[in-house]
């Protein structure tokens, strides 16, 4: 195999057969143009050469980045994903990526294009954190495209998404998650059992929305998680199982949540007696009236409304989560515990995630080990 070099202005070129057309049989050209001087082009034709001769070649493809990722959720993605997570990937691609990337040809996207998309998004306010998930999304997808040969490499790790920045998690103070509770169970609210169980077990949200009660152990005083309620573009509340084998796990409840489970199960029993043939019961312990699963949009505006009424720190939904593990590890328990309650996928996670409470933890084993030392010179 040899190449054909020619010069057009002062600019050299050179074309090389690289086989023939599936479809037709005629015989496929590759041109490339471009080059100085034709010592450039002949060390580029020889590079091409070899790649095609080892079978590394990869024509590049005319599909733009939109076309390409539209392809890769409609195949690959959604045979691989949770319904969940590529619907997210979904409204993230259409959303932000294809608005200002999708124009750009698969095989012309280059590291600049997607570190000048990433410092505007910097610039409108977009978070770190959301931007590495973006990152993240174009890291699978042109992984896949190297896989489906439409790319040589992965353009990706030449980008570098935006460092995090560490911050505080917001939570509330064991006092102020108590008078919380007390606020709600004054107002009388089914949602109430919903608030319990973030506060005193971490539970994911969607985990609480997806507990039945034939996932509690009444006796042994355990919950298990199994499933989870979730919801998803165009088909609106699902159940799906745990998302991981770290998810799918056992935690422990004291004698107050089991005992306030026991009620709020009675209260269910005396609606669904009310409700007759119109209750719809899927063994929920977070049901509506009717006994259908709640909704955790509305669940989670009322949280935000309960919050200013009982005038206590503006907080998110998810952060009673935080505001449990943090408890839990001011309080001295075992990070490694507290990783096994939350379901992370290593005590590492949970380290880095609550590493604010590491100087209060680390300044009460000081002073513990003091008062052992002390002890044990008393003693001589």
């Amino acid at each position: 195999m040899k190449g054909y070099f020619r010069k057009r202005g002062t600019k050299w070129s050179f074309t090389i057969d690289i086989g023939r057309d599936p479809e037709t049989g005629k015989r496929k050209q590759k041109t490339v143009s471009g080059f100085k001087t034709k010592k450039e082009a002949e060390k580029a034709c020889a590079e091409m050469i070899a790649q095609i001769e080892n079978g590394d070649y990869i024509e590049s493809s005319k599909d733009t980045l939109g076309h390409f990722l539209t392809e890769w959720l409609n195949t690959s993605a959604k045979q691989t994903m949770r319904t969940t997570t590529h619907d997210t990937y979904t409204r993230c691609v259409n959303h932000r990526i294809n608005p200002e990337l999708g124009h750009i040809k698969l095989s012309e996207l280059k590291p600049m294009h997607v570190q000048k998309f990433y410092s505007k998004l910097l610039n409108e306010g977009v978070t770190g954190e959301y931007i590495r998930f973006l990152h993240a999304i174009l890291r699978s997808a042109l992984n896949t495209a190297v896989k489906w040969q439409l790319l040589q490499k992965n353009i990706m790790t030449n980008v570098q998404p935006p460092r995090l920045s560490r911050k505080e998690k917001a939570t509330w103070t064991a006092e102020q998650a108590r008078q919380f509770l007390a606020f709600a169970r004054e107002k009388g609210t089914r949602r109430y059992i919903v608030y319990l169980l973030a506060i005193y077990t971490g539970m994911r949200r969607g985990e609480i929305f997806g507990l039945r009660w034939k996932d509690i152990d009444f006796e042994n005083g355990k919950i298990s998680i199994n499933q989870t309620l979730s919801w998803v573009s165009g088909k609106g509340l699902i159940f799906q199982e745990a998302k991981t084998k770290r998810s799918h796990r056992s935690i422990s409840i004291s004698d107050f949540v089991i005992q306030e489970l026991k009620n709020h199960k009675l209260q269910q029993r005396k609606e669904k007696l009310q409700m007759g043939e119109a209750y719809k019961d899927q063994d929920l312990v977070a049901a509506s009236a009717y006994g259908n699963p709640m909704n955790p949009r509305g669940v989670t505006e009322y949280f935000r409304k309960l919050t200013i009424e009982a005038a206590l720190p503006p907080i998110r939904f998810h952060d009673l989560r935080h505001t449990h593990a943090t408890i839990m590890l001011r309080l001295g328990e075992h990070p490694k515990i507290v990783s096994e309650r939350l379901g992370h996928s290593n005590i590492q996670m949970t380290l880095n995630l609550y590493s604010h409470v590491t100087p209060d933890m680390q300044k009460d084993a000081s002073t513990r080990f003091e008062q052992a030392m002390q002890s044990i010179k008393n003693t001589l």
